[in-house]
Parts: structure tokens; C-alpha cells; sequence
């Protein structure tokens, strides 16, 4: 296998997700990989609802709430670490993002914050694993 320069770690604030970033910490300092935090906000899905300012104002404090402890958590580990953002279907933006930025491996936590939506539109990991064709690690 190649060695991996570029690992990136989607991020939504949960625990599950700060267990996939610590897995990808590890990776990357056997590597020297540099890390990418990846935060999606979620955009309204029926056409004709506004994004109010309180809406944007509220994702923004979510992306900074879980972007935030991942920052320090991967400094204080001595690797490198940058983050973006993006809107929309979390799964699809994982992949098109991931794909664009020819990352080397995704590492992603199991069970996020969907909760009872992940019961039946299935879950944010398992979309990411079956729709793209970079490495996917899944940490439980």
C-alpha cells in the first residue's frame, strides 16, 4: 500500500466521531498523514423553505462545536490538521468531497448523531463505504 499523505475525517460532534478522529490521529503519526476534519451542515430539504439567519447561525455553532475539540485534540497529538465544510446530504457530500480532494483514506465513526433516521434511511458510514471507491475505515 502506498503510504498515506492525506486521511480525511468527517465530524458531526459526537463521541462516535472523536473515536474515528483518534483512530485517524494514530494512523497519521505513523505516517505523517496530514488530517482533514469534514463538517456537513444540513440544508432544509423541501423546496420553498428559507434558510432564516437563526438557522445559519445555529449550524454555524454546531460546525464550530464539533470542529473546535477535534482542532485541539489533533494538535495536541503533534499532527497536522486542517478543516472545511460543506452543505447538504451528509453522505453524498463525504464522498464528493473525499473524491475531489483525492484523499487516501476516509476514516469515519460508526453511529453519529442520526439516531432513529439512521433506522430507516441507513446510516451515514455505511453510504460513505458502498458509494466511493477510497479506503473507508469504520471505527466502532
Amino acid at each position: 500500500m502506498a503510504k498515506l499523505q492525506k486521511i480525511l475525517v468527517p465530524l458531526d460532534g459526537s463521541p462516535n466521531a472523536m473515536r474515528g478522529l483518534d483512530r485517524a490521529i494514530e494512523i497519521a503519526k505513523g505516517s505523517g498523514a496530514e488530517i482533514t476534519g469534514f463538517y456537513v451542515f444540513h440544508l432544509p430539504l423541501a423546496a420553498g423553505i428559507k434558510y432564516t439567519k437563526k438557522m445559519k447561525d445555529d449550524a454555524q455553532n454546531k460546525a464550530v462545536k464539533a470542529i473546535g475539540p477535534a482542532m485541539n485534540r489533533v494538535q495536541k497529538a503533534g499532527a497536522t490538521f486542517k478543516y472545511k465544510t460543506g452543505g447538504g446530504h451528509t453522505g453524498s457530500e463525504i464522498v464528493n468531497f473525499a473524491q475531489k480532494g483525492k484523499f487516501d483514506m476516509i476514516v469515519i465513526g460508526a453511529r453519529g448523531v442520526g439516531g432513529a433516521k439512521e433506522a430507516f434511511l441507513g446510516s451515514t458510514s455505511n453510504y460513505v463505504m458502498h458509494k466511493t471507491k477510497i479506503p473507508v475505515l469504520i471505527v466502532k
